[in-house]
Order: structure tokens, then C-alpha cells, then sequence
């Protein structure tokens, strides 16, 4: 599990010449920072008298960025166990007729795994990005630049995600693509919507 590794350890994995970890773990695990930092940003805000109001939100909300941050742990994960299946399915035997269709069958399969994993990313990118608008209009100001970074940190995930599930979308099966599509393309409009708002917020109180 990457979350077991050293820092050190993971980024010496991802800069090797091995297919995983790649872009959509690291993807998975920009987004699970982006994820802490808005409980922190929550829990600084949370832990000042002059913000009582907003407790039990803020307190909320944090929860769910951790809940969620545990999330994109187990999905850096799943991302690259998923892309090894595909490359174990590749190395299936094609002598028969019947090994080609088995063959095939297995590449279809972990193709549309390996599709649906940084999907998901990308969907809980977007949660926790909506997030953002809210919290920047009523937290404390004092822990700003957390909140900034854990946008971007969410925005790359989130960018990322997609990124990954573009290059899988020609390899699918039509029917599956275009469901795809139609799910990322919803994605991206929430996305567009909430980087938007979240920055406008934030660019007041600067």
C-alpha cells in the first residue's frame, strides 16, 4: 500500500521505469492531500471562539475531507493494481482462437477497471471541491493559503483523474465509452463550476 511508504519511497517508485505507480496514484494522492488540507483549514477555523457560529459545520466538514482523504488513499492503490491487470492481460496467451477471445475478453475487462478507478477520483475530487466556496466565505481567513493550496492540490487530482480516464476511452468498448464520457463530462461542468466559485471566494478575502 503507498500510504505505508516513506514519502521518500514513493516518489523514488513513481521516478522509476516502472508502469505503476504512475499518473493516476499520484493523482489519487495529490487529491488526498488536498483532502487534509481542508480538514485542517476546517479545524483551524473550528478551534477559534470567533468562529462558534460555524463549529459544527466546520467540525462536518472535516469529517467528510477525511473520510474522503482515506478514500484517495485506497484508490492510488487500486489504480495502479488496476493498470497491472491490464498489462497481465496483455500477456495472455493468443495460439487459439479461444485463447484470443479469453484474451480479449480480459483486456476489456481491466481496460474498463483501469477507467473507472481514476473516474472515481475525479468524483471525489469534485465533492471535496465543492466544498471549497463555502468554506473559504465563512473560515478563517488566518489559514488562507491551506485552503489555496488543498484547491489546487484537488484540482490537480481532479485534472488528473481525467487525464487518465482520456487515454483508456479509445480502448473501451463503445457502449462503455460513451457511458464514460457522459459521466466525465458531467464531472468536468461540476469542476468548472466549483474551481470558479472557490477562487472567486478566496480572491476576497485577499
Amino acid at each position: 500500500m503507498f500510504a505505508q511508504m516513506s514519502f521518500e519511497e514513493f516518489l523514488h517508485r513513481l521516478a522509476s521505469g516502472k508502469p505503476t505507480p504512475g499518473g493516476g496514484s499520484a493523482a489519487a494522492l495529490a487529491g488526498a492531500m488536498g483532502a487534509a488540507l481542508l480538514a485542517m483549514f476546517c479545524n483551524l477555523t473550528a478551534g477559534k471562539k470567533k468562529y462558534l457560529d460555524v463549529k459544527d459545520e466546520m467540525e462536518a466538514v472535516a469529517a467528510f475531507a477525511v473520510e474522503q482523504q482515506q478514500k484517495l488513499l485506497e484508490l492510488a492503490d487500486r489504480d495502479s493494481e488496476a493498470y497491472e491487470k491490464v498489462l497481465a492481460a496483455y500477456r495472455l496467451p493468443k495460439e487459439t482462437e479461444a485463447e484470443i477471445d479469453l484474451r480479449q475478453q480480459a483486456i476489456n475487462a481491466a481496460t474498463l477497471e483501469a477507467t473507472r478507478t481514476p473516474l472515481e477520483t475525479a468524483k471525489v475530487s469534485v465533492g471535496l471541491l465543492e466544498r471549497v466556496p463555502s468554506l473559504a466565505a465563512k473560515g478563517n481567513p488566518n489559514a488562507l493559503s491551506d485552503l489555496k493550496v488543498g484547491l489546487a492540490l484537488l484540482d490537480a487530482a481532479f485534472s488528473g483523474g481525467k487525464a487518465n480516464v482520456e487515454i483508456n476511452l479509445p480502448w473501451l468498448e463503445a457502449e462503455d465509452a460513451a457511458a464514460i464520457k457522459s459521466q466525465l463530462a458531467a464531472l468536468c461542468q461540476r469542476a468548472e463550476k466549483a474551481l470558479s466559485a472557490g477562487r472567486a471566494e478566496i480572491a476576497l478575502l485577499e
